[in-house]
């Protein structure tokens, strides 16, 4: 692991320097992409410490490369701000790339020897279910006059526990519209502001960062927002409402002026996850607007008026797949599907899984994930009572879902690693999220999911989509992911292993 060594030597030197080599030193920027390919191949390639079947490991290595040449773009171009680069290095490269040291190792490996595993990397946290928009099928059921909120204090003390407790330095933000949040006099980017040891991951719809909010995001450097968008004009405002895509349109271009990294949100849906891979979309963001990163969340049937029919059907998700592959090796973009891209997070990171998350709501019901909306406990009961943190991992319901994604395959080797473009329990397995739920009795989140768990024409449904995704994607899992073996050309599998390009070292090796 010398090239790892190195790696962390030299981020310890840029720390120190506050990154201002790196932001205007070309010959740098060359150095740490090459020091961080060195490093990457090592940790994820040739050290594999969980023999992970070979082609999950290098579309690892090629959405990071992806993110890295994108990122090293973007500063180039002079659209990261000083301290985005400093934040960059000191929390991001620092505490959650390759391997953690120092402190959070410490945590991490003391978390281990209590639990038998690695804690949770990161929470998801809907801070209020307040939002200033009324999008149709909404998951979270939000509007402007819903009113919970998690107070401040203990918002405050979450993000302080999951840092001291898990080692974890890394939070996202859903909603509601977290720019929204009030508490206490504060908003959401002074949470940021006492947590600089924390990134955070903001989903948002965008229409209220104006130049004031980028600037502050700016200056701190640890907020990436991530705007949802459904297409271009028509398609987005069908959605969320007339003149929101021109919102969304100027909060990028206050982002570009501040020197904030932001990305995008897509839901793909029956209507319109081709338009959301197209070669005209993918221009317009990456090229044109300028985004970092995109984040895929196809349709869920949950939520506010949820609908099967809006969902991917099994076939649509296959030719999704197809193109986010030839987005990720043709394109080198990161363009990241939480379904999908199930091999790159090693599956399904729900329910506390060792370097996924947990989420917590408005209410402080804690959850699996923000689809899978039932609760075992509640972070302010826990609070009341004496506990901590740890009390919300450490539920029956939650280890049952874990105990499941280990046998299904994060705890497998080789070619006997379970479908990982079938990773959600909720929805890719759902008589296995029912049976837990039967089992436990987790509390609906709200009147919304009651309705949903009493729903047997929704829950046929899904039974029925599951049979036929895994009559799809078994053969496509066995035959690209497994064997790594040229195939005879197959309609229904065109991008095959046999086209995937060589790993070649961008940078020079």
């Amino acid at each position: 692991m010398e090239a790892l060594n190195t790696f962390h030597k030299m981020m310890a030197s840029m720390a120190s320097q506050g990154g201002t080599l790196l932001s205007h030193n070309p010959k740098v920027q060359h150095l740490f992409l090459k020091r961080a390919e060195n490093a990457a191949y090592d940790y994820i390639i040739k050290e594999n410490e969980h023999k992970r079947p070979m082609i999950v490991q290098k579309e690892k290595m090629q959405i990071m490369l992806n993110l890295a040449e994108t990122t090293f773009k973007r500063i180039r171009e002079g659209l990261y701000s000083k301290n985005v680069i400093k934040q960059g290095i000191n929390v991001f490269v620092q505490n959650m790339l390759f391997s953690p040291t120092g402190k959070t190792k410490e945590i991490i490996d003391n978390f281990k020897a209590k639990y038998g595993r690695k804690p949770p990397g990161f929470l998801v946290i809907g801070p209020t279910k307040k939002c200033n928009l009324h999008c149709k099928g909404c998951y979270a059921s939000s509007d402007s006059n819903k009113a919970e909120t998690i107070p401040f204090p203990i918002l405050d003390r979450i993000i302080t526990e999951k840092t001291e407790l898990w080692g974890s330095h890394y939070t996202t933000w859903v909603g509601g519209e977290p720019t929204v949040y009030k508490s206490d006099g504060m908003d959401i980017l002074d949470i940021a502001e006492r947590h600089m040891d924390n990134m955070f991951l903001m989903y948002t719809n965008g229409t209220l960062i104006d130049k004031d909010m980028a600037k502050r995001m700016a200056d701190l450097g640890n907020v990436v927002p991530q705007l949802s968008v459904e297409g271009f004009e028509k398609e987005t405002d069908e959605r969320r409402g007339k003149g929101v895509f021109k919102k969304v349109l100027k909060a990028f271009e206050n982002m570009r002026e501040a020197g904030v990294p932001f990305g995008i949100a897509v839901t793909p849906m029956r209507h319109n996850y081709e338009l959301l891979t197209s070669e005209e979309f993918i221009d317009f963001f990456f090229n044109k607007q300028k985004v970092t990163l995109a984040w895929v969340f196809q349709y869920m049937p949950i939520g506010r008026g949820y609908n099967l029919d809006l969902m991917l059907t099994p076939e649509q998700r296959l030719r999704l797949l197809d193109r986010e592959r030839e987005i990720l090796w043709k394109k080198k973009l990161f363009y990241v599907d939480f379904w999908n891209s199930g091999p790159i997070g090693s599956g399904c990171i729900a329910a506390g899984r060792q370097d996924g998350y947990l989420y917590i709501d408005w209410n402080g019901s804690v959850m699996p994930c923000p689809y899978y909306q039932f609760s075992p406990v509640n972070i302010f009961d826990v609070y009341k009572n004496g506990g901590n943190l740890n009390e919300i991992y450490d539920q029956p319901f939650f280890e049952e879902i874990r105990r499941w994604q280990d046998e299904y395959a994060y705890e497998r080797v080789g070619d006997e690693t379970g479908n990982w473009l079938r990773p959600c329990p909720i929805r890719d397995h759902h008589s296995i999220a029912m049976e837990a739920i039967t089992k436990y009795k987790p509390e609906p989140e709200d009147e919304a999911t009651e309705k949903w768990l009493h729903d047997e024409k929704l829950h046929e449904g899904l039974y029925k989509f599951d049979d036929r995704l895994t009559e799809l994607l078994d053969p496509y899992w066995e035959k690209i992911y497994l064997r790594e073996e040229k195939i005879p050309y197959d309609p229904m599998l065109p991008f095959t292993s046999s086209e995937m390009p060589e790993f070649k070292f961008r940078f020079g090796g």
